[in-house]
Order: C-alpha cells, then structure tokens, then sequence
C-alpha cells in the first residue's frame, strides 16, 4: 500500500474528529432538544390517555335476531332489521 493514500475509513476518522473539535456546542444542543422533544412527547400521549373517558353507549337487543348493538344505531349489525 502506497504511503500517503487516503482510504475511505482514514476519511470517515478525520470527518469524525472535525465533528467533534469544531461542533461540540450544537451537538449537546441538538441531543438535548431531541430528549426534550420525546419527553414532551411521551407526556403528551399519557396526558390523553388520562382525559379520555371510557366508552360507554348504551346498547338494546335487536327484536329480530336478538345481537346487542348500540342504542342509537338504526340498523341491526347482523341481519340488517331496522331498529326503529
């Protein structure tokens, strides 16, 4: 191997430690903004699930078939009977 070839990897190391001596403030910044966003993320998605109320309709048996549905629904789900 010649002397003073540069190899792909010789060039990844060299970029890699320009990141690190010229960047070192955005790269705290950017790794601290990146775990503030998914923190607030996260609470976001636990604060939703908290104020979101349980589901409850009322349902009423089908005078045809006798399949349980929802209270204001029009039409039975499994054969189709209107549900007046």
């Amino acid at each position: 191997m010649p002397v003073g070839v540069f190899q792909p990897a010789h060039l990844l190391i060299v970029l890699i430690v320009l990141l690190l001596v010229l960047v070192p403030g955005r790269l705290t910044g950017m790794g601290r903004a990146l775990g503030q966003s998914w923190r607030a993320l996260v609470a976001g998605f636990r604060e939703g699930a908290r104020e979101r109320p349980a589901a409850t309709l009322p349902a009423r048996a089908c005078p045809r078939c006798g399949v349980w549905g929802a209270e204001m629904a029009r039409y039975c789900t499994r054969c189709g009977a209107t549900l007046g």
